[in-house]
């Protein structure tokens, strides 16, 4: 399965790869067209559809080598986490550096992606998203100092997170708001 797409250059299967997620990322599957990843990946949309038959198959390979990855490098979340935290000031202030810069990089992508109208005007995404990262930096510091490396909950945990966001932030009915 894949030959075609395996017989290219690294490189370039990195490319189609990295764009089908990014488009992946932004939308619904159903909702995501193979055309804007082919776009994205600089190639036509016949060559994708050469490389993986159709849409489905292309996310489930997505799916697929995302899974590999980890379980190839089961402790690779750990490593990023325990990096993160890491207080060796040589090694922290690169990460910390690297860290701040995909923050910045990730807002911006996001918002030029996302479509706002979903969120409450008289609150800026930039807030919500800074909010987002406190939130998040917290939950990983309480994950780091407790060694509780429960994947399962940790993402049951922060989906919570998200779906309270989503009705505080959210443009739903207020109703939804007063059942907090």
């Amino acid at each position: 399965m894949n030959e075609k797409f395996y017989a290219l250059p690294v490189e370039k299967q990195s490319q189609i790869l990295n764009a089908a997620y990014k488009v992946f990322a932004t939308n619904q599957y159903k909702k995501t067209p193979t055309s804007e990843i082919a776009t994205e990946a600089g190639i036509s949309k016949s060559l994708l559809v050469h490389y993986f038959h159709n849409k489905r198959e292309l996310y489930l390979f997505l799916w697929n080598y995302a899974a590999d990855l980890t379980r190839k490098y089961t402790f690779l979340s750990l490593f990023s986490i325990n990096s993160y935290f890491e207080t060796e000031p040589d090694i922290q202030s690169i990460i910390q550096q690297d860290v701040q810069d995909a923050t910045h990089t990730t807002l911006e992508m996001l918002l030029s992606i996302l479509n706002l109208d979903f969120i409450r005007k008289d609150i800026e995404f930039a807030r919500i998203y800074k909010e987002i990262l406190y939130a998040s930096d917290g939950m990983l510091k309480y994950w780091y100092r407790t060694g509780n490396y429960d994947v399962t909950t940790f993402e049951q945990e922060y989906l919570e997170m998200i779906n309270h966001w989503k009705m505080v932030y959210g443009k739903g009915k207020e109703n939804d708001r007063k059942q907090l």
